[in-house]
């Protein structure tokens, strides 16, 4: 079985997801965890420039995603990512970092070679993944589809806590700022935009804690 949960930064899809996978006893896929390993090894590793994430060489990309490089574990609830035998994952939640992500993310040719991989893990495992094109691009045939979304200010509200829980402060008006920025560049991008699929089913976590959402989504699933 395949469930997608796709939908905008700081709707909770990413929380939402774990806990699910945790309950069903699923394994987890964070799609945003492999593209932030790209845009982090390609900077630190190949030693890319902002402009070169626009581009990235297609062989880096392969090389970094080679089974003898590039590891990405989940058990016991945790999602892992090692590269050449380091972890990694802890420099993967940086702002800045999701900044790249988003930006080598949008590339035709990278996604060609990330969504295989992804794929691969849906063929051999019931998974939960979270994202922006789950349910539309990577897991057409996903047993379950949901959009979670939530009102601007709240997500920004949410984006602003998570941030501080990494020792990064910011204003209100700056989070909303990168939440609509964000929300502008995957919803208008050419190659896999962000958008609801036909057959999605919409959650709106506006006024909802993550597990009453959690609930929501186990009745539908274990209906």
């Amino acid at each position: 079985m395949i469930i997608t949960l796709d939908g905008p930064c700081g709707s909770g899809k990413s929380t939402l997801a774990q806990l699910l996978a945790q309950k069903l006893g699923f394994f987890y896929i964070n799609s945003g965890y492999l593209y932030r390993s790209l845009a982090y090894i390609l900077v630190t590793e190949f030693g890319y420039t902002q402009e070169q994430l626009h581009n990235p060489n297609l062989d880096d990309i392969a090389l970094i995603l080679d089974q003898n490089n590039f590891n990405y574990i989940y058990e016991d609830g945790i999602a892992q990512v090692f590269f050449k035998g380091t972890e990694i994952t802890q420099y993967l939640k940086n702002s800045s970092v999701s900044h790249d992500a988003s930006i080598v993310s949008a590339h035709a040719g990278v996604r060609r070679i990330v969504v295989p991989l992804q794929q691969y893990f849906g063929a051999v495992h019931n998974l939960v993944t979270d994202g922006r094109d789950g349910g539309t691009e990577i897991y057409p045939q996903a047993q379950f589809k949901f959009y979670v979304t939530a009102a601007p200010d709240i997500r920004a509200q949410r984006l602003q806590a998570d941030l501080e829980k990494n020792g990064v402060t910011i204003s209100f008006e700056q989070a909303l700022e990168m939440t609509q920025s964000r929300d502008e560049r995957d919803m208008k991008r050419s190659v896999s935009p962000l958008k609801k699929a036909d057959d999605a089913v919409e959650i709106d976590t506006s006024h909802q804690s993550i597990h009453q959402t959690l609930d929501v989504l186990l009745l539908i699933i274990q209906a």
